[in-house]
């Protein structure tokens, strides 16, 4: 009596053909390139075919069902093509149906088992062509997020810049006491808005996928533009700042982005340290990775706060006016995260805090 493995060798075309009549015009469009619409379903039934072949080993059809990468590469190109979750659930059923089908008009004798496979390889095809196509499309959607937000943003700079800019020559004429209250609650409202904006900016070049432009960067050369960058912060809240670079050695990174990472984690410092504390950054090389570490004198986190420090939205601090919107920490992970990096905190009670960034000196280090 002939084997369904064997019919289904035989018969490859019928059981395609098959398919082809039961998906074209229903489940996907007639006019969709049978090129396409084809796909991976040949190989798919070829790996159908080798796990009905191996007739006395259920744990070896089960392992090969389970290694096929054939659904997943399927899954992704049916999002590329724009096909539903629907369709492609239903075409898996078609192919089930389509192997059935070309087995009984050869007059195969299925037995339960080799419905059983048939029926398992269908499954696990179904169960990891669906998890590819929805683990991409939420990429894609999470990506269109974070571009129309990075771009929302980009187009509120510009009046925001002349709002702000307005309202400084209207003080520098006189027109605004700057110590009047609506003054002072005019000036805060705009620097509120002008850091949100910036830290959309930045969230959505990092969160959305960016590519990367590494180059040789000096990290002292960072932390110094950052510093002098900050210096107007510091000065303001009476804290000091100094660097420490011990090697001299330059790393791999979009200097942007680690420029943006440093940043955040410095203002971060300066603006939960008491007046007349310091911020100390210190640079150093463990084996092939840059470790920067960034103390300061905040007085320490909450107890049980320290898992929260890198969350969006959360802002700690033991006894100080909560400020700002507790984006920064959250983008300067994701950029040292991008760079195949980690940021960490250690927690000094009654003192302060210590932001502790590791970079590899080349990417994949």
């Amino acid at each position: 009596m002939t084997s369904l493995h064997v019919a289904l060798e035989e018969r490859a075309h019928e059981v395609m053909a098959r398919w082809k009549q039961a998906v074209q015009g229903t489940i996907v469009p007639e006019s969709l390139p049978v090129i396409e619409l084809l796909d991976h379903l040949p190989v798919f039934l070829r790996e159908v075919v080798a796990a009905l072949r191996d007739d006395d080993d259920a744990s070896t059809i089960r392992a090969t069902a389970e290694e096929t990468k054939t659904a997943s590469t399927h899954g992704s190109q049916r999002l590329r093509l724009g096909f539903s979750l629907d369709a492609v659930v239903r075409e898996y059923g078609a192919m089930r149906n389509a192997i059935i089908d070309t087995g009984r008009a050869a007059g195969v004798q299925i037995t339960i088992r080799e419905a059983q496979v048939v029926f398992d390889s269908t499954i696990d095809g179904i169960a990891t062509a669906v998890s590819e196509y929805a683990r991409q499309r939420d990429a894609e959607l999470f990506r269109q997020h974070n571009e129309h937000v990075a771009f929302l943003a980009h187009e509120l700079r510009n009046p925001l810049g002349s709002a702000v800019m307005a309202t400084t020559m209207l003080e520098q004429r006189g027109f605004i006491p700057v110590s009047d209250r609506a003054a002072v609650a005019l000036n805060t409202s705009l620097g509120k808005i002008r850091e949100l904006v910036d830290h959309a900016l930045e969230e959505g070049r990092t969160a959305a996928g960016v590519e990367l432009r590494r180059q040789p960067t000096s990290i002292r050369s960072v932390l110094e533009g950052v510093e002098l960058a900050a210096g107007t912060d510091a000065t303001a809240r009476e804290v000091s700042i100094s660097i420490r670079c011990e090697d001299e050695v330059d790393v791999m990174v979009d200097r942007r982005l680690i420029h943006s990472a440093f940043s955040n984690i410095v203002r971060n410092a300066i603006k939960y340290t008491h007046a007349g504390g310091a911020v100390e950054v210190r640079a150093h090389v463990v084996d092939d990775r840059m470790v920067v570490e960034v103390e300061d004198a905040c007085g320490g986190l909450p107890p049980g706060s320290v898992e929260q420090v890198f969350a969006p939205f959360v802002r700690l601090g033991n006894d100080q006016p909560q400020k700002g919107f507790g984006l920064g920490l959250a983008i300067a992970k994701q950029s040292v995260d991008a760079h195949g990096g980690a940021l960490r905190v250690q927690n000094l009670p009654g003192k302060g805090c210590i932001f502790i960034v590791e970079l590899p000196l080349a990417p994949g280090g």
